[in-house]
């Protein structure tokens, strides 16, 4: 005989400790094992080349640990490795959900996984389909392994892969001039 878990809520989900290693996704805890030093060096090494040419004014580049409110119900929020905001939709995220309300619920204009060997995030499938529910125009996902730069952009109501390399020059689209070197990214292995 089976016994049927609860789904949490996000009523229950705002009286659950935190833990920067838990998403809920549909309603279920997900506990992921930290990230490797690998993984953690080539999203700061981004973090580092986007800040470097956006407007800190405009835009802040987040790492790690805030919760992106895909849905309420059933409950779910991602943490996505990094994601880049205009100020001016953080602002009117915190007038409309107020102080007390731990998840963002605006959309990114970039969004960027980097997949690990340990598959922590659970089915890379599953990552596209989420952000596409929230409509970010735009989701990179990282494959160190190969290495791999996927480029997924948001068009006829789902994100679409775009672009996949291993080299060459990657351009956000929401971003203005900004570029990154895939090249220069790798490094962040060395």
């Amino acid at each position: 005989m089976s016994t049927a878990s609860k789904l949490i809520t996000y009523e229950d989900s705002l009286t659950m400790p935190e833990n920067k290693l838990e998403e809920i996704v549909h309603g279920e805890s997900r506990i992921m094992p930290p990230s490797s030093k690998k993984h953690v060096y080539l999203i700061e090494r981004l973090s580092d080349i986007l800040k470097g040419q956006l407007d800190r004014r405009e835009y802040a580049v987040l790492i790690a640990g805030a919760g992106l409110g895909v849905e309420r119900v059933p409950l779910t929020y991602r943490i996505p490795d990094l994601m880049v905001f205009r100020t001016e939709a953080l602002l009117e995220d915190s007038a409309r959900t107020g102080a007390t309300d731990p998840y963002i619920w605006a959309a990114p204009d970039l969004i960027v996984e980097c997949l690990s060997p340990s598959n922590r995030k659970g089915s890379v499938r599953e990552l596209p389909a989420d952000y596409e529910r929230i409509a970010a125009p735009e989701l990179w996902i990282l494959d160190r392994k190969s290495p791999q730069f996927i480029c997924y952009r948001y068009e006829s109501g789902t994100l679409r892969e775009w672009q996949a390399a291993d080299s060459g020059v990657a351009t956000p689209l929401m971003l203005g001039d900004v570029s990154v070197d895939l090249a220069e990214l790798w490094t962040a292995f060395e």
